[in-house]
Order: C-alpha cells, then structure tokens, then sequence
C-alpha cells in the first residue's frame, strides 16, 4: 500500500482501476491493492457423497441419544465428541453405500460401546403379544463374572420402521426380574419394530454390549 501526504499527481480521481485501489483516508490519498478473494473450492463428487451419507446417518440415530448417553462410553481424552465417535463407529460398522446413499443393517446397530464392561442379558428373547404388547424375557447368568449383579438395569430400545424413530426404554427393571413388557398404544398396529437390549450397572458406571434382538411387528 502507497500514500501520498503532498498534493497528489492524480488530483481529486478516486476509485479503482484494475486490481488497485485509490481513496483518500483522514486526509490522506492512499492508493492499495484489492484484497483478493477466496475462491470456494468444488467439492469432488466422492466429497458430496461422504458428506450426505454423514448427514444421513447423524439423522437416523439422532433419535436414540437417550440410549447412547447411557451406553456409548467414551475415553476422556479421546480428542472427539462421543456424538462424533457414534456416527463414525456406525459409518463403518453399520452401513453400506449403494448409488451414493447410506443403507442401513439395523442388525449392526451398536446402542453402547463399554469401556467399563458388565454381562448382557442371559438368552433374551423378544415377543409380540396380543393387545399391542412386545415382552422381554431373559433368563439368570448361568456363570456370572465379578462385574455381574442382580440389580443391573435393562435398557430396551427399539426401531419403528413405519415412523423411523427409535424409542428408548430406561426401565428401571433390575436382571433378577426376567421379564419387562412394553404397552403400545392402538395406532401402533402393524408396526415392525426392531429392538437392541444392553445392561448398566446401578451406578451408571458398567455397560454391556448391546444385543440385536430381531424384528416383531405389533399385535392388536
């Protein structure tokens, strides 16, 4: 940038004249370069797709943050967000791309991720009853480990493929009651639901890896 303090050889002219640029500031002629701008890079066809399948996915489990914030444990000093450590877990674990979209295997969805570990549910089986009813049951650990206890609780979720919603039942139920039910309301008829069990202890300080339990459709 150049200024001119004595009377200009340009006179009174002000404005601009290719890349540069003559004013006056405070009294004082100034004649300076056009800051240049920033050209916004193209993204390339692959950077588009990884950036919809992101976003595609980052939706799809937003509606199961109540389980995650449960379940999905994530060390300290990680130096990522666990909402972060989520989606990419399941950008590589759970999905598949076919023509530029994220298709998902609900069978691969991962609702906890212990660090500090306690056991699953015993042979838990999933099933649709009359009156819109889904009941758990689930049988006593027949070799607990150290971390096991009687009054771990079970997190029951579940997929609604007509709505695309998960809901999540913290239930408050403890492993020795072997069984929970969950009421639908009528509306519900016809929906195939597809459910994830996991554990956590009393503390909120243990979880068990999370089991895929199969898809039930809602009886009236």
């Amino acid at each position: 940038m150049a200024t001119q303090r004595s009377p200009s050889m340009i006179g009174n002219f002000r404005g601009r004249i290719d890349n540069v640029i003559l004013t006056e500031w405070r009294g004082i002629s100034v004649l300076k370069k056009e800051a240049s701008k920033l050209k916004k890079k193209k993204l390339s066809d692959e950077q588009i797709t990884n950036t919809n399948v992101f976003g595609t996915v980052s939706n799809f489990l937003r509606s199961a943050k109540r389980a995650f914030r449960i379940g999905y444990q994530v060390p300290r000093k990680a130096g990522f967000t666990p909402w972060n450590a989520i989606v990419s877990d399941h950008l590589k674990n759970a999905i598949t791309i076919h023509k530029g979209q994220a298709v998902f295997d609900l069978s691969k969805v991962q609702l906890s991720k212990p660090i500090h570990k306690t056991q699953q549910v015993w042979n838990p089986v999933i099933s649709a009853e009359s009156g819109y009813k889904v009941t758990l049951r689930w049988e006593l650990t027949p070799e607990p480990e150290k971390c096991t206890r009687m009054d771990d609780k079970v997190i029951l979720a579940c997929y609604d493929g007509n709505t695309g919603r998960f809901s999540t039942y913290y239930t408050g139920v403890s492993r020795s009651a072997l069984s929970y039910t969950v009421d639908f309301l009528d509306w519900h008829a016809g929906h195939d639901m597809y459910w994830y069990v996991f554990m956590v202890s009393d503390n909120g300080k243990l979880v068990s890896e999370t089991e895929y339990l199969g898809m039930v459709t809602v009886r009236p």
